[in-house]
């Protein structure tokens, strides 16, 4: 059952990045597949941490290196004029764009280093799921409008 969420996981955000280079440029759209896949990856590494799922490096990386591959791409889907329509991102985001991207590189960062020495018991997966549960609430808080 976890191998399907993180084989979906990497298959909403590659259907997002072959939208986007196939010239799809619904920013909304883009940021809701990501987000998805964020939370597919992130879900493999919370059932890691419950105990729920054997505690598996491979795994735990490739969830990782996904979450690691919206954040590097993520930002590009703000552009001005995309705060209309049916999204949870906040205007704030546009207001403060260096604070948002600040978050996003915070992401980037974390999720790199971790993928690089992935977990390899659960202890250390819980902590790293706390590390970057952490960082995922401080910038929905902020960044997110709750509907």
């Amino acid at each position: 059952m976890k191998r399907i969420i993180a084989v979906a996981a990497a298959a909403a955000i590659a259907s997002a990045s072959v939208a986007f280079a196939a010239g799809h440029t619904d920013a909304i759209t883009m940021r809701k597949n990501g987000m998805q896949g964020v939370g597919l990856a992130m879900g493999t590494l919370v059932a890691m941490a419950k105990g729920e799922a054997p505690v598996d490096a491979k795994k735990a990386a490739g969830a990782l290196k996904s979450m690691n591959y919206v954040a590097n791409t993520f930002g590009d889907f703000f552009p001005e004029g995309s705060a209309d329509g049916d999204t949870t991102a906040s205007p704030k985001i546009w207001e403060d764009m260096a604070g948002f991207e600040e978050k996003l590189e915070a992401l980037q960062t974390d999720t790199a280093m971790a993928a690089m020495d992935a977990p390899q018991d659960q202890a250390a997966v819980q902590e790293l799921v706390g590390m970057l549960g952490k960082g995922c609430k401080g910038c929905h808080e902020e960044y997110r409008i709750e509907k």
